[in-house]
């Protein structure tokens, strides 16, 4: 299997560990620089096979598509918010969310927690007040379709009450199997450590028991003080490693997909 990797992730906290992996390894990879928004890779890569998997920029999807790459990116898009919740449930931590266009969002309260309900990363899900909403809202609202901007009035979100959380972990799942884990956040503080406790393995295991959106991909979970929840799932390729074990993950990744 060939990995391509972005070229621009060196202070990626892992990409470095990546990286010298794939070396110590020998593992065959190349790194490129990826164009926004359409993901063409700089130098363009040929290949007399197609078992390639990418690391970087989610845009990197169109053309891992593109040339029928497999695994190439592990594509959460079809699997949105109203997928999720069909699945778990109260499990979610933002279950009670309201759908509806970016451009319809209103606030009955002060504060929301608002983010896309698909993999898009046409912006970070966070929690927002009135104030500030409503002039970036305005801001997208005047944008022009030449201006190429993934965020429009049309984009579905989810809209909810914000829920204190205490402690979010993230898990690396590979058909079915938790890989490695990490601890990345206390309250609002960033804090990595791969110190997790195994009441938070026992709760990721029985939600992916229920279901997998994938056959590897990246789970959030926190805790609440209504308990256990489920942040959110994020495309593996492109997301975040924080404290978790790169060189187990990059070995399973590679023993799993090599063709």
């Amino acid at each position: 299997m060939h990995w391509v990797l972005q070229n621009n992730l060196f202070n990626e906290p892992g990409w470095e560990a990546l990286h010298s992996t794939l070396e110590r390894f020998a593992f065959s990879h190349s790194v490129h620089r990826v164009v926004p928004f359409v993901g063409e890779l700089v130098p363009e890569l040929s290949l007399p096979h197609r078992n390639v998997i990418c690391f970087g920029a989610y845009s990197m999807r169109h053309v891992a598509r593109r040339h029928g790459w497999s695994p190439g990116v592990f594509d959460l898009f079809e699997q949105d918010f109203t997928q999720q919740r069909a699945r778990w449930g109260a499990h979610l931590l933002n279950a009670h969310s309201v759908v509806c266009r970016f451009g319809d969002v209103q606030f009955d309260d002060e504060l929301k927690f608002i983010r896309p309900t698909t993999d898009s990363k046409s912006f970070a899900g966070r929690v927002f007040d009135r104030a500030e909403f409503t002039k970036w809202q305005a801001s997208v609202r005047a944008l022009k379709p030449e201006d190429g901007s993934t965020l429009t009035d049309d984009t579905e979100v989810q809209v909810a009450t914000p829920v204190v959380i205490h402690a979010e972990y993230r898990y690396w799942v590979v058909r079915g199997v938790i890989v490695t884990r990490s601890l990345y956040k206390r309250g609002q503080t960033v804090f990595a450590s791969p110190e997790v406790d195994a009441r938070i393995d026992a709760y990721v295991n029985a939600r992916v028991a229920e279901w997998q959106p994938h056959e590897a991909f990246v789970i959030d979970v926190c805790e609440t003080s209504d308990g256990l929840r489920i942040v959110e799932i994020n495309t593996l390729n492109a997301a975040g490693f924080y404290a978790g074990d790169v060189q187990k993950l990059a070995l399973c990744l590679e023993e799993t997909f090599t063709r």
